[in-house]
């Protein structure tokens, strides 16, 4: 299950339909999905969230799936 929060503000940031943002969307499949958007989504999902990604991880949240497993990971106690 994606968090609401995170599918919106894919959705936001790469400007695609919300109801499009599956665990699957990658920087692959979606052409709007840069180098330049990855940053400003993992700025803005370290906001949403209160999170900060460890550095060495940020290269490999490329997908919305991996994207909800760290920031679960990141907000378990």
């Amino acid at each position: 299950m994606i968090d609401p929060r995170l599918s919106q503000t894919v959705a936001r940031v790469l400007r695609l339909d919300p109801s499009l943002v599956t665990p699957e969307t990658s920087a692959k499949t979606t052409p709007t999905w840069d180098s330049v958007a990855h940053l400003s989504l993992i700025l803005d999902l370290e906001d949403v969230f209160d999170v900060r990604f460890p550095t060495e991880e940020i290269p490999n949240l490329n997908t919305v799936g991996r994207l909800q497993e760290v920031i679960s990971r990141l907000n378990s106690p």
